[in-house]
């Protein structure tokens, strides 16, 4: 993605903590030429290398992409705002703030059924949560038959987080004071964001 280096995220820590709380991406490749997306949720395997963990359904094409070898690319995005020049004491234009992370890769299939029961239990026990009234996961060999699981080796992660840091001090100051008051809970999210990104409450 086109990535101005004052809206580059770098902190790993930060990225991991992204993906993990923005976990439904936008799955992409190419085959004969044209793109192809699908929306699941995938999760992160920290390590070496970073993984990302999923399935697809045996009736969705796309897992035949992986066999030839080409890298995917998965789209996580997360708060984003719309930010009117009326905001800024300088001249300016409309503009979005946003955040997302755009991770690189290529796939392995999960050909083990075991290892393909373990990885759905967990995505599930994941989502499900540890409550009271949690589903338990109970899939069946059929279950299993109709979907195809993946791991993602990742060799490139480029993370955006464009909160207004090419404006001067006083129209960030003005751009967090009107999302903070904002209907909209993602507008409301990206005011703390930009807050915690001022100078002085960075690191």
């Amino acid at each position: 993605m086109y990535l101005p280096p004052h809206f580059a995220q770098q902190d790993t820590d930060e990225i991991h903590r992204f993906i993990t709380a923005n976990p439904f991406a936008t799955l992409v490749t190419v085959a004969n030429g044209e793109p192809f997306a699908s929306h699941i949720p995938l999760l992160l395997e920290a390590g070496e290398p970073l993984r990302l963990v999923g399935h697809l359904a045996k009736a969705n094409p796309q897992w035949q992409h992986f066999a030839t070898g080409s890298r995917v690319m998965a789209i996580f995005h997360g708060a984003h705002a719309y930010v009117s020049p009326t905001w800024y004491e300088k001249p300016g234009v409309p503009t979005w703030n946003y955040t997302a992370v755009h991770i690189y890769g290529r796939v392995n299939l999960i050909h083990d059924p075991e290892t393909l029961r373990a990885q759905i239990n967990r995505m599930s026990r994941h989502f499900e949560g540890e409550g009271e009234k949690a589903w338990i996961p109970a899939y069946s060999d059929k279950v299993l038959d109709m979907i195809v699981g993946f791991v993602m080796e990742v060799d490139e992660v480029q993370a955006k987080y464009k909160l207004s840091q090419n404006r001067s001090p006083q129209d960030q100051q003005n751009v967090i004071r009107v999302l903070q008051e904002s209907s909209a809970e993602s507008g409301r999210n990206v005011a703390s964001l930009m807050q915690r990104a001022l100078p002085e409450n960075a690191g």
